[in-house]
C-alpha cells in the first residue's frame, strides 16, 4: 500500500483524536489489549515502542493494513509503508505532544529492529527481554483485526505515554539536588560503570564530564552527545561525543565499553578524517579491550597520524581524573543538571535512567524532599 498525502492527513487526524480522549479528565485505559500496550511502553526498548504505536495508528487509520508489516516490500497481505507513517506523523506528534517520551528519535524506523520487512519471532534481536517483547508484539498485534480495536488500543498507548511524562516530571520536582564534591563525582562514575547498559553508562559519564569542561570555557563552544548504538544510516555523527567551537569541530570522542578491534578504530579515524576532525579520543570502559589483533595502540596511533588525525586512548578512570582536575569548582553545582541534559540528548533507555538515578541517590548527589 502506497501512502499518499491524504493518508498522512488522515493518520494525523486519528492520532489527534486519540490524544484528546487519552488526555481527557477521568480517562482510564479500557481497550482489550491494554495490558500488552502497557508492557511494551514500560520497557526500555525504544524502537519497539515506536513500532507498536505506529502499528496501532496505521491500523486505526487504514483497516486493511497488516500491523505486523514494517516495510511496503513485505510479502504479507496488507503490507504498507509503515516508515512513512512513523516519520511523517508519529515522530512530529511525539515532539509536539509527548515531549519525546518514546525516545525522541527523528528516524526510529532506521534502527535495526524496524529494518525487517515485518515483525516475526525469527527476527534477530538480543536474547532475554528484547526477545520476549518481540514475541509479545508478534502475538497480540495480529489479534487487532479492526480499526476500532486499534483506535482504542492507540488511545491507551497515548494515555500511558502521558502518564510517564507526568510521573517523570513529578519525580524531578521531588528531588533535592546537591552540589557534589570532586571525590563524589569520581565515585559516582566508578559506581555507574559497574554496569554497561549497552554502553549507555559510559556515554553518559563521558558526555557529562565533557559538557562540564566545555561549558566552563570562554567563547562559543558546545558539546554534542550522540545516541548510543544508533544506525549509521540515520546519523551524520563523527563520534559518540563531538565538541565544537562555533560551527567548527574541535575534537571527537568514542566511548567504548566493549571489546573492539583495529577496524573499529580505523573506522572511527576515517570518519574523523573525512569530517575534517583532527583530534580523536578513545575513552574505554571497564569491559573494553583491544582484541583480534597483534597490533598495539601505538601502531594504531601511528596509522591515524598518516591520515592527519591525532588519536589518543584513555581509560575511563584517567579521563575522569583529568576532567575533574581541569574544571572550575563552581561548575560542580551544575553536575546533576548536566547529567539530565545529556541523558535527554542521548535518549537513554528507561532502565539506564532508573539505574543512574539510583547511583546518584547512593552517592548522595540527589535526595527526595521529605514531606
Amino acid at each position: 500500500m502506497k501512502i499518499t498525502d491524504n493518508d498522512i492527513k488522515s493518520a494525523r487526524k486519528i492520532i489527534e483524536d486519540a490524544f484528546e480522549i487519552a488526555n481527557s479528565e477521568n480517562f482510564s485505559p479500557k481497550s482489550k489489549f491494554s495490558h500488552e500496550v502497557f508492557r511494551i511502553l514500560s520497557s526500555g526498548h525504544l524502537t519497539f515502542k515506536y513500532i507498536m504505536i505506529n502499528a496501532l495508528l496505521s491500523k486505526a487509520t487504514f483497516s486493511d493494513i497488516n500491523p505486523l508489516c514494517l516495510q511496503k516490500k513485505s510479502e504479507l497481505e496488507g503490507a504498507y509503508d509503515a516508515r512513512s507513517i512513523c516519520h511523517k506523523v508519529l515522530v512530529p506528534f511525539e515532539k509536539e505532544k509527548l515531549k519525546g517520551i518514546l525516545g525522541g528519535s527523528n528516524e526510529p524506523f532506521l534502527n535495526k529492529p524496524a529494518r525487517f520487512p515485518e515483525l516475526s519471532p525469527d527476527n534477530a534481536v538480543r536474547r532475554g527481554k528484547d526477545k520476549q517483547l518481540l514475541n509479545l508484539l508478534c502475538d497480540f498485534l495480529p489479534k487487532i483485526t479492526t480499526d476500532k480495536i486499534a483506535f482504542y488500543a492507540l488511545v491507551d498507548a497515548i494515555y500511558y505515554a502521558l502518564k510517564q511524562i507526568k510521573d517523570k516530571e513529578e519525580t524531578m520536582a521531588s528531588l533535592k539536588i546537591k552540589t557534589p564534591s570532586l571525590f563524589q563525582i569520581e565515585n559516582f562514575v566508578e559506581e555507574l560503570l559497574k554496569n554497561s547498559y549497552q554502553g549507555e553508562c559510559l556515554a553518559l559519564a563521558v558526555g557529562t564530564l565533557t559538557n562540564i569542561l566545555v561549558d566552563s570555557l570562554e567563547g562559543t563552544n558546545h558539546a554534542i552527545v550522540n545516541v548510543v548504538n544508533q544506525s549509521g544510516a540515520s546519523s551524520k555523527e563523527i563520534g559518540d561525543i563531538e565538541v565544537y567551537h562555533n560551527k567548527s569541530i574541535l575534537y571527537a570522542i568514542e566511548a567504548k565499553d566493549k571489546n573492539y578491534a583495529p577496524q573499529d578504530v580505523q573506522h572511527a579515524v576515517n570518519k574523523a578524517a573525512n569530517s575534517g576532525c583532527k583530534r580523536l579520543m578513545f575513552v574505554t570502559g571497564p569491559r573494553a579491550n583491544l582484541v583480534h589483533t597483534s597490533k598495539t595502540h601505538t601502531e594504531l596511533i601511528n596509522n591515524a597520524k598518516e591520515k592527519g588525525v591525532y588519536l589518543t586512548f584513555l581509560n575511563y578512570c584517567d579521563f575522569t581524573k583529568i576532567i575533574l582536575a581541569l574544571i572550575p569548582e563552581k561548575t560542580l553545582e551544575d553536575f546533576f543538571h548536566v547529567l539530565i541534559r545529556v541523558s535527554k540528548e542521548s535518549r537513554l533507555k528507561t532502565e539506564t535512567l532508573e539505574y543512574f538515578f539510583k547511583v546518584a541517590y547512593d552517592n548522595n548527589i540527589i535526595e527526595k524532599h521529605l514531606v
